[in-house]
């Protein structure tokens, strides 16, 4: 079965020609001036194409392998699209003449010059219109010739239709599924990268010696036996995501060259390349600066054959990571897999019938309540269609939501005896279990899906981009009086993410089709749509899509001779001038362009193409990343155009004829760009505007605003004294804007009078629908009327208050029913939170979660006498100022994380101890006061953090605390003086395992106070810090002999002549820090963990610096084995990493601290230990 057969043609011909009805019903009803004649002309175009509709419908639905039938379609095809491209040029004039009409100095003569020009139709349209209806009687004389062809009866018409209706009624929302038959490679995996038991790290440390510590690990298997969905499992493993800090996960998309990829690397794990930036050496040199030093997990998920070949290339760039460092690879080529696994690799093999059966059934049953007699029935069934998929996980997933769609036995025994099960699978090229689930679409989703075998294999998909493609081809209905098309081509797409024909990725920043539908969406629309690469075949005539993947002008001067096409992709990549022009000469040819995307291509002469100015049809249009800077006036006379990316474009003007976009729904641009809009406000049907920075010139005032009631999201408003008045700011009317939810006021300018603020601020009043309200450097010293009257925003659920210095009297929010995040900071003039804050409500924040209070003048927090206080409290941060008290007691049913930080006089602390029972997180920094904890009271507490409380004591057994993984205490002397004494302070359990501690920083385990800790068997990271004594003595060797499981060690500021000897049997110590050790002169023989990854030293002895310089120093046999060596601030030695192991090279010293991270700066980062990554 050829691809044109799998479509009645291969032609999506109902949806496309019903829009094309729609559309001449729309023009119709908007102009009722037409000539008698012309308004004719457009009916019987109507009446033609539903009766060509009629007889198609059907026949869609149905497997039909008849040539005449296929020939009848195309030829139909071509009428119709000449049809719609007629009616679409006939809009545009309507549009134009109206802007036109309105630009007039005389409203009378406009309008009757309007009037004139709608009358008489220019001759081109008229003349174009009695020949497209010419053609479309000639093919519609065939019809009945087909009638017999289709042969339906009426009873298997009305059970597809009633099917039909059924599927568009039900949408079920997506279970989490968890992964079968696949443990035993999940755990081998994690074990693998997580090092996590002995015997793993004796053959990883194989593995490091010889890689020097990027673990390379492929996974092999056919497309579709689940693959990426292993790799998603280790990606979102907690495990994982706590010992990596930097992830990233690529969908390596077919037209990938190693460039793209290193920028994509680049980007994921925190760089920034420029686009000037295009070679490979540039580019390797950016990422290698990144990620050196830097433990990372990376996913390169769907590997071909084009990045295969150039492997050696990015395993060296990678190479440059620390040790531990994770390349996880998904692949479908075995030998690739062989070749460049460090440790070997894992084989996916379908899934065995029984264990399949378990899979296939949660999709298709799921948890749908059905009577025991049609449950057996069905199971019946789905054990027949179940051995027809071969094992194959993919499959599971299409078919098995396929039938829950509709749980009916006769609708299961259609799916069970579809035609689809007979596809030779060697001619057909797709799995026919896969074509099963695209018959039974509905013709528009078909379409829908099909356009996306435009894309490269394994691109990166963005939702709301291609919704927009979608509905620029018009393939979703555009109705004012229904819902948006944006909201019905997203509902689409979720659809088809249901049935598995796209799949989000692992960092869930997107969506990729898997190979199999990606094969598919090729097959069914051979002859709408096209990939045009170096090694294709001839581009069918009939194509109206054209992607574009070559760098080769000749090919590119060829697509000159499809003038029909309507969409033109470009992902050639090219700086290369002559493409530019080459295309723009293209484009002059393609007038019938509906969407055109040149993201991929750098504009040499910072214009866009001059071609554009004639593309009349366009609707989107993307220039992002092009390098262009201007746009010339006659690039925006596009009534049409629905979208326009401009970003990373670097636009230094934008010329006053913008605002004639009318038609404009999605503005993608820098935000430093909206401020060369003049008169957005024109722009009424513009769906989002992330920024808008008030200005004083016409076209620019916060007016413009007025009239943008579609805009949703968020919206940030700049203000920088050019508002003058309440009356001003009213007129940005954001009181009716109601699809907003999230609006920020900012204010920019340091000398404003607060009664200007105050009255700006009223006038400003949100939707009250609002879910977030952001206002940052307000300067009144009251809140607006509309915020004294709170309660009336019934969905707000996050507010932030931040630099509002002048601000003295909160608004009473605990009234807010819905409020769940609440921040206030930098509010200096407040003095006391009390009653004024509350409100009259019988319960107070009933739903507030989390609270972070900051300002430099309250002293006193008030707790009110009526009602629930806080009930719904579990996070309250209190920061920086004089107050001494807070009712921290009346949160102890709900409260998990309590921080004070910086409140040298708070004092409510011990006395509420006994009513936070429920802590697992308490962080107390900067006190002054004397206060006493008692961990008897918070037996649930997971993390501890003390610093720089002098007075602060703790009573009780460290120990008892089971669930502590966290425990920091520094610069607090009062602990360890009162620990001195006996039955004060903390209680010695010496020899007491402290199981659950995996991370621990304390400056007083110097003086011999370990037994407070007791043994640590679990504890991974240890910070010692201010060992005051030259030696160390026999029982510390001991104690740090018994930290088997130790992986980072830093010394601070310690005073010892000699490392501890005990130091060679920490066989899992990666990272050791030495920092202003200096005392230290050298390094003894037979100390140095076998396993190290890294070793820093900071500020230490000039004598020990010269010893362990590379290639030269005396004691740099003891650790040439390291891989990774920094001396203050500095990365003097790394080896070079490939997947031969080659050895050091000495040219790789004495790198400066711009060519590599700071040692010191991690160091620096690594102090507050929130920040300390669990392993």
């Amino acid at each position: 079965m050829t691809g044109a057969e799998l479509l009645v043609g291969g032609w999506f011909a109902s949806p496309v020609i019903r829009r094309v009805v729609e559309k001449a019903h729309k023009y119709l009803g908007a102009n009722y001036e037409l000539r008698k004649d012309t308004h004719g002309l457009i009916e019987a175009l109507t009446r033609t194409l539903l009766l060509c509709q009629a007889t198609i419908e059907e026949a869609e639905k149905l497997l039909i392998n008849n040539s005449n039938l296929a020939n009848w379609l195309k030829k139909l095809k071509e009428v119709v699209y000449d049809a719609d491209d007629v009616l679409d040029n006939m809009e545009a004039k309507s549009i134009k003449d109206k802007i036109q009409a309105m630009n007039k100095v005389s409203q009378f003569a406009s309008s009757s010059l309007s009037g004139l020009k709608n009358m008489f139709l220019p001759d081109y349209n008229h003349k174009n219109l009695r020949k497209v209806l010419y053609k479309l009687r000639e093919i519609s004389a065939d019809i009945p010739n087909f009638v017999n062809l289709v042969n339906m009866n009426e009873n298997d018409r009305s059970n597809i239709h009633e099917l039909s209706e059924h599927r568009e009624s039900i949408s079920q929302p997506l279970e989490e599924v968890r992964l079968y038959g696949r443990d035993e490679e999940l755990n081998v995996i994690l074990e693998m990268i997580l090092d996590s038991d002995s015997e793993s790290s004796k053959k990883n440390g194989q593995i490091y010696n010889k890689y020097h510590g990027l673990l390379v690990l492929p996974i092999v298997g056919i497309g579709g036996v689940g693959k990426t969905s292993l790799a998603k499992a280790i990606y979102n493993d907690p495990e994982v995501q706590q010992t990596f800090a930097s992830k990233a996960w690529i969908s390596v998309a077919y037209n990938l060259d190693v460039i793209m990829l290193m920028r994509k690397l680049n980007q994921s794990l925190g760089g920034y390349v420029h686009l000037d930036v295009i070679t490979l050496e540039d580019i390797s040199k950016n990422l290698s600066k990144i990620i050196r030093g830097m433990r990372f997990f990376v996913v390169l998920d769907d590997l071909f054959e084009k990045i295969e070949y150039q492997w050696d290339v990015i395993f060296t760039i990678l190479s440059h990571g620390a040790p531990g460092s994770v390349v996880l690879i998904t692949t479908q080529n075995q030998s690739f897999a062989k070749r460049v696994a460090t440790f070997g690799h894992i084989a996916l093999n379908l899934l065995e019938l029984a264990i399949f059966w378990k899979l296939f059934k949660q999709f298709a049953f799921g948890n749908v309540v059905i009577p025991e007699e049609k449950r057996k029935s069905l199971k019946l069934i789905g054990k027949q269609i179940a051995c027809k998929l071969r094992g194959l996980p993919l499959a599971a997933k299409i078919i098995g939501r396929l039938l829950r769609r509709n749980i009916d036995e006769d609708y299961w025994r259609r799916i069970s005896g579809s035609e689809w099960w007979d596809i030779d699978e060697g001619k057909g090229q797709i799995l026919p279990s896969i074509g099963v689930g695209y018959q039974h679409l509905n013709p528009f989703l078909r379409q829908c899906f099909a356009y996306c075998s435009l894309f490269p294999r394994n691109s990166l998909i963005e939702k709301d981009r291609l919704v927009q493609m979608w509905i620029a081809q018009n393939f979703v209905p555009h109705d004012t009086n229904s819902a948006r098309p944006e909201d019905v081509g997203a509902n689409w797409f979720d659809k088809l993410v249901e049935m598995s024909f796209f799949q989000p990725t692992g960092d869930h920043k997107g969506y990729v089709m898997p190979n199999l539908m990606h094969d598919l969406a090729v097959i069914v629309s051979s002859d709408e749509c096209f990939y045009l690469s170096d090694n294709s075949q001839e581009i069918p005539l009939s194509v109206r899509h054209l992607a574009v993947d070559t760098k080769n002008l000749e090919v590119i001067k060829r697509i000159q001779n499809y003038n029909k096409l309507r969409s033109f992709l470009y992902f050639g990549f090219s700086h290369v001038n002559e493409m530019c022009s080459t295309i723009n000469s293209t484009l002059c040819k393609l007038d019938r362009i509906r969407v055109l995307d040149l993201s991929y291509l750098h504009m040499e002469t910072k214009e866009p193409p001059k071609a554009i100015e004639n593309l009349n049809h366009l609707r989107f249009l993307d220039l992002s990343s092009t390098g262009i800077e201007v746009l010339s006036y006659s690039s925006f006379d596009h009534y049409h155009l629905q979208a326009l990316y401009i970003q990373k474009c670097q636009l230094r003007e934008l010329p006053r004829g913008f605002c004639r976009l009318i038609n404009l729904r999605h503005l993608n641009v820098d935000t430093e760009t909206i401020s060369l809009i003049s008169g957005i406000g024109k722009l009424t049907n513009l769906q989002k505007l992330n920024r808008y920075p008030v200005g004083e010139q016409e076209g620019h005032r916060i007016s413009e605003l007025k009239n943008l009631r579609e805009i949703r999201g968020h919206l940030m408003i700049e203000i920088c004294d050019n508002i003058k008045s309440q009356e001003e700011a009213v007129q940005a009317n954001l009181a009716d804007k109601n699809h907003l939810d999230s609006i920020e006021i900012c204010w920019f300018s340091l000398r404003r009078r607060s009664n200007i603020d105050l009255k700006i601020l009223e006038g400003l009043k949100p939707n009250e629908h609002i879910k977030e309200l952001k206002i940052v450097r307000y300067m009144g010293s009251s809140l607006p009327h509309w915020m004294m009257k709170i309660n009336q925003f019934v969905n707000l659920h996050r507010i932030h208050l931040y630099a509002c210095v002048s601000l003295e009297i909160l608004s009473p929010l605990g009234q807010l029913p819905t409020l769940k995040h609440l921040s206030l900071k930098d509010l200096n003039s407040v003095k006391v939170i009390d009653h004024n804050f509350y409100g009259n409500s019988q319960i107070v924040f009933p739903g507030l979660r989390e609270f972070i209070f900051q300002s430099h003048s309250c002293e006193e927090w008030i707790e009110t006498r009526v009602g629930e206080f806080f009930p719904s409290l579990t996070f309250l941060e209190i920061l920086w100022g004089p107050i001494r008290r807070a009712p921290l007691h009346c949160f102890g049913a709900s409260l998990k994380v309590l921080k004070i930080e910086g409140c040298e006089h708070f004092n409510s602390l011990e006395r509420s101890l006994r009513y936070l029972s429920c802590l697992a997180t308490l962080n107390i920094l900067g006190s002054r006061m004397s206060i006493s904890l008692n961990l008897n009271y918070l037996m649930l507490l997971e993390e501890l953090h003390l610093r720089n409380c002098p007075e602060l004591r703790i009573e009780g057994n460290l120990q008892s605390l089971t669930n502590l993984k966290r425990l920091e205490i520094t610069s607090c002397p009062n602990i360890l003086d009162m620990s001195k004494q006996k039955g004060k302070g903390l209680e010695v359990h010496q020899g007491e395992e402290f199981q659950s501690l995996v991370a621990l920083d304390m400056d007083f385990l110097n003086e011999g106070y370990h037994q407070i800790v007791g043994k640590l068997p679990s504890l991974q990271i240890l910070k010692y810090r201010y060992w005051k004594h030259s030696h160390i003595t026999t029982y510390q060797i001991l104690w740090f002999q018994e930290l088997t499981n130790l992986r980072e060690l830093n010394f601070f500021d310690c005073k010892f002549e000699h490392l501890p000897s005990s130091l060679a049997k920490l066989l899992l110590l990666k990272i050791l820090r030495l920092v202003s050790c200096t005392k230290l002169e050298s390094l003894p023989a037979n100390v140095m963990p076998p396993f190290l990854w890294e070793l820093h030293l900071g500020n230490c002895s000039e004598n020990l610096v010269q010893r362990c310089q590379p290639n030269k120093g005396e004691d740099w046999h003891l650790i040439s084995h390291i891989p990774l060596i920094g001396i203050d601030g500095r990365v003097v030695y790394h080896r070079p990493q490939s997947s031969e192991g080659a050895a050091g090279d000495p040219n790789d010293s004495e790198k400066s601290v711009d060519d590599y991270y700071s040692v010191d700066e991690a160091l620096d980062e690594g102090e507050d230990f929130f920040d300390v990554p669990e392993k």
